[in-house]
C-alpha cells in the first residue's frame, strides 16, 4: 500500500511541472512581446530627447547662421549612424526649429528644436501573424537660449 501511494505522489509531481509549463508558456509569450515593445519605445523616446538637446545646443553655439543647416545635417547623420541604426531603427528623424527672434542667433533669443520620428513596427509572422502593431509617432523638444554676449 505504501509503495502505491509513493508512486502516485511522484506521478503528481511530474504532472504539476507539465501543467505549469502548459499554463505559463501561453501567458509568458505575450508578456515578453509586450515588454520588448515597451523597451523599444522607451529607447526611441530617450534617443529623441538626446537628439533634440544636442541639436538645440549645436544650433545656438553656431558661429554663423550660414553654418546652421550643415551642422544640423551632420549631427542628424551622425545620430542616425551611431545611435539609431545599431538599435535597429531605420526611420529618419525630422528636426523642426522655432526661433523667438529673427535672426535666430539674436542674443538672448530662445531656440526650440523638436525631433520627431514615425516608427514603423515590423509585423510578426508564423503563429503571431495576428498581432498588429500600428506605427507610432514619437516627439521630443528642447529649448536653448542664445548666449547674451554674442
Amino acid at each position: 500500500m505504501g509503495h502505491l501511494r509513493n508512486s502516485l505522489i511522484s506521478d503528481q509531481e511530474g504532472s504539476a511541472v507539465i501543467e505549469f509549463v502548459v499554463l505559463a508558456l501561453p501567458l509568458l509569450l505575450p508578456l515578453t512581446v509586450y515588454l520588448n515593445e515597451v523597451h523599444q519605445n522607451s529607447i526611441i523616446n530617450s534617443d529623441l530627447h538626446n537628439l533634440a538637446r544636442q541639436s538645440a545646443r549645436a544650433f545656438v553655439t553656431s558661429g554663423d547662421e550660414s553654418f546652421e543647416a550643415a551642422r544640423m545635417q551632420t549631427l542628424l547623420n551622425l545620430f542616425e549612424s551611431k545611435i539609431l541604426k545599431p538599435a535597429g531603427i531605420t526611420e529618419t528623424p525630422v528636426l523642426n526649429i522655432e526661433c523667438s527672434a529673427v535672426p535666430c542667433l539674436t542674443p538672448d533669443a530662445q531656440v526650440k528644436v523638436t525631433a520627431t520620428i514615425t516608427h514603423l513596427h515590423k509585423n510578426f509572422s508564423g503563429i503571431f501573424r495576428f498581432i498588429f502593431a500600428p506605427s507610432l509617432e514619437f516627439s521630443a523638444s528642447d529649448t536653448q537660449i542664445v548666449d547674451a554676449w554674442r
